[in-house]
């Protein structure tokens, strides 16, 4: 039996380890070279986290749910009525920032046709998404991610291990000056409760990361991002014509366009799949294999010049970018418990080196599975500590993962996003003494 106090990963470190939790992506990677507004190059797509149930049980039944709003330079949907009612009854859908209006609507249309009575004889429906600025790599005023990218992530979701990185909303994401995107991670304890007898709590993580300068970044307690080599030197550019190699020297391909959903890539398109200029391989490779070995550039969210950031002839100073926190837990919390429970996730966060700056979007979400009635869990330390710590930890935890998982990237303009130097990260740590201990590699 689990130590009372004892935390540990779940069996797959991740948001689905939530049981009926479901994760699906479609990730859109499309052209090289110029941007040419409306064509590419594209690097974006979507991620879905859907509670247990399909989309009819999900409205029918809701989840108790809360968010909180670190910084609100964002252009979340649903939240004013989540935060209010403290429920949750779709799906949470994340993208590209200009794109959350139509990949939202996509979802809605779902949603709609799984569900006649909504708006005849029920209430209307309230559609929850977030959003990150991909606009760094990615065509973003394109709107690349609309009916057919949000219907791949659906078919696609699914339980057990979730793909992290370069992937779905995470393609384009920039991440503390280098490749960023989707990370998650989980901890599963024994419940307080007398009457649990060997029962677990879980709380899982997933994020979308998109925001921090690169000498700001720290990983367990060690200020990595101004140990390694340069760390705000900004690079020219990537050559962008057809046929030169990217970064670890592979050819480019161009005019190609592909969905990934849950780890496997399909088609949306009759064009055959790529991984982008300089991506390295799929969102989901190994890391270390291929990686940038030292700091080359400072790249950061693409965000708008009011938020601290360069115009599109510079590479952005990282004081813009976003990030979105989804916490979910299979323990019976209210909605006002969630909402102090989504609070410690800015805790991990700050661990990360993050100071939320003005211009960026920071985001939490957080629901419950239980979905049944009193007895709650009571509002004693005892018992809520343990989510407190949790959120925090899984927290920092998702976002390092997204920067281990995530494959260099270039994208619009020739604007490169390296990949985290792995090895050399991990020996600084080493050289002081502290293990490098952020889970399995990702899948």
């Amino acid at each position: 039996m689990m130590h009372p106090l004892a935390m540990q990963r779940g069996p797959h470190n991740a948001i689905t380890d939530v049981a009926g939790v479901r994760v699906g992506h479609a990730t859109v990677i499309r052209g090289e070279g110029p941007l040419r507004v409306g064509e590419g190059p594209v690097r974006t797509g979507v991620t879905i986290v859907l509670p247990p149930g399909d989309l009819r049980a999900i409205y029918d039944g809701k989840f108790p749910a809360a968010a909180h709003v670190i910084n609100g330079f964002g252009k979340a949907l649903g939240l004013a009525q989540l935060m209010e009612l403290g429920r949750l009854e779709t799906p949470i859908l994340l993208t590209s920032t200009l794109s959350i209006w139509r990949a939202a609507d996509a979802l809605l249309d779902h949603i709609l046709e799984s569900h006649p009575d909504i708006g005849v004889t029920t209430p209307t429906v309230n559609v929850v998404a977030g959003e990150c600025n991909d606009g760094w790599l990615n065509d973003i005023r394109g709107r690349h991610v609309g009916p057919r990218e949000v219907a791949a992530a659906l078919a696609a979701a699914a339980g057990g291990p979730v793909a992290e990185g370069s992937v779905g909303a995470g393609t384009g994401m920039v991440c503390y000056g280098f490749k960023g995107g989707i990370g998650t991670a989980s901890r599963v304890w024994a419940s307080p409760l007398p009457e649990a007898g060997q029962t677990t709590i879980t709380l899982g993580c997933l994020v979308l990361a998109n925001f921090g300068r690169r000498r700001d970044l720290t990983i367990a307690g060690v200020p990595v991002g101004r140990l390694l080599t340069d760390p705000d030197e900004p690079a020219a550019p990537r050559p962008a014509q057809a046929g030169l190699p990217g970064a670890g020297g592979r050819p480019r391909d161009t005019g190609q366009r592909a969905a990934t959903a849950g780890g496997a890539r399909h088609q949306v398109a009759a064009e055959s799949s790529c991984h982008g200029p300089g991506a390295g391989g799929p969102a989901n490779a190994s890391p270390g294999a291929g990686q940038d070995t030292g700091v080359a550039t400072a790249a950061g969210r693409g965000g708008e010049p009011e938020a601290g950031t360069c115009g599109a002839d510079g590479p952005p100073s990282g004081e813009g970018g976003s990030v979105v926190v989804i916490l979910a837990t299979d323990a019976p919390l209210t909605s006002r418990q969630l909402g102090r429970v989504a609070r410690r996730a800015a805790a991990g966060l700050a661990r990360t080196g993050t100071v939320y700056w003005h211009g960026s979007g920071d985001f939490v979400l957080a629901f419950s599975t239980a979905r049944r009635h009193p007895p709650y869990l009571p509002d004693e330390g005892a018992y809520l500590n343990p989510f407190f710590e949790a959120a925090a930890t899984v927290t920092e935890e998702a976002v390092i993962r997204a920067l281990v998982a995530a494959r260099p990237m270039t994208g619009r303009d020739g604007h490169h996003a390296p990949a985290l130097p792995v090895a050399a990260v991990r020996r600084l740590l080493e050289e002081r003494g502290v293990a490098w201990d952020y889970g399995p590699e990702p899948a």
